[in-house]
């Protein structure tokens, strides 16, 4: 006899940020696994997106901010906030995986840097999710992704701006918001928004106070 599927069970619908049903592993142990196993002395970009497949925004998201969330030689935010950047923009048009040129994924770093970093983030990491736990449900699904992905490009933005202190909290607030969205936890995603917010305040001072600043020396000046 057939077995017969009952239509009338919900079905849960896929999460951009998540991992293939019936696979779900925490971030953490997804980035260590792609690091892990790449081999050379090098990894490029476009290899880095592969390795992550259809898994998508979430993963990506998080491996691109933590080189602004720990002491990174200088040079980093420009090459990790590009990607950064494009990826919130397809989010916010309600892209379901990411995509990048081919000039930006064929861009290496080095595989040792890469890895030190992941072993300065993942006990942060695990900690991070071990307090997480589904919460808040309304603020989850495609409208709950369009504002990740708006909250992504503020983030670049912030990090491309080449100014003392204007990568960290913004950087740090978008690894929480992407491990928020992921385990479905409104909590984290919220406290993931305000200290974005507050990131994105200081940047929009620190630009100011240096308009004024070379407003005033251009009108001294002439």
């Amino acid at each position: 006899m057939d077995a017969k599927i009952d239509e009338t069970l919900p079905v849960r619908k896929q999460n951009p940020f998540q991992a293939d049903a019936g696979d779900h592993r925490s971030a953490s142990a997804v980035l260590r696994s792609v690091i892990d196993d790449a081999e050379g002395e090098s990894i490029s970009i476009g290899a880095i997106i592969d390795a992550f497949g259809e898994r998508a925004f979430g993963f990506v998201l998080i491996l691109f901010s933590l080189p602004n969330c720990v002491p990174a030689p200088p040079g980093i935010a420009g090459i990790v906030g590009t990607p950064v950047l494009i990826f919130g923009i397809q989010m916010l048009l309600g892209h379901k995986h990411p995509w990048l040129p081919g000039f930006i994924k064929r861009r290496t770093v080095s595989l040792s840097k890469f890895k030190r970093l992941i072993d300065l983030a993942e006990p942060k990491l695990q900690k991070l999710e071990s307090w997480c736990k589904p919460r808040l449900p309304a603020l989850f699904g495609p409208f709950g992704d369009r504002m990740v992905g708006l909250f992504a490009v503020l983030v670049a933005l912030c990090v491309l701006i080449p100014f003392p202190g204007t990568n960290f909290p913004p950087s740090i607030a978008l690894v929480i918001a992407s491990i928020a969205v992921m385990e479905e936890d409104g909590y984290l995603l919220l406290g993931g928004y305000l200290i974005g917010l507050a990131g994105i305040a200081y940047t929009i001072t620190v630009l100011g106070a240096s308009y004024h600043l070379i407003h005033a020396a251009i009108t001294s000046w002439f």
